[in-house]
């Protein structure tokens, strides 16, 4: 993920399940690799559907 993406992905996780620190969600979650298993399947599907985005963006 190149940068912008991954600040929206922070930003998509924080809104989706509702979490209030940005931090957290970059700390534990992305750099820590401890998303909770209850969150890991809509996680992926956040990101995937973020890299296709950027994917897209970069082709044009």
């Amino acid at each position: 993920m190149n940068h912008n993406t991954k600040e929206e992905a922070l930003l998509c996780l924080k809104k989706e399940f509702n979490l209030q620190s940005r931090k957290l969600v970059k700390n534990e979650w992305i750099i820590g690799g401890r998303i909770p298993e209850a969150y890991q399947g809509r996680t992926v599907e956040l990101f995937q559907n973020l890299l296709r985005k950027q994917q897209a963006m970069k082709a044009t």
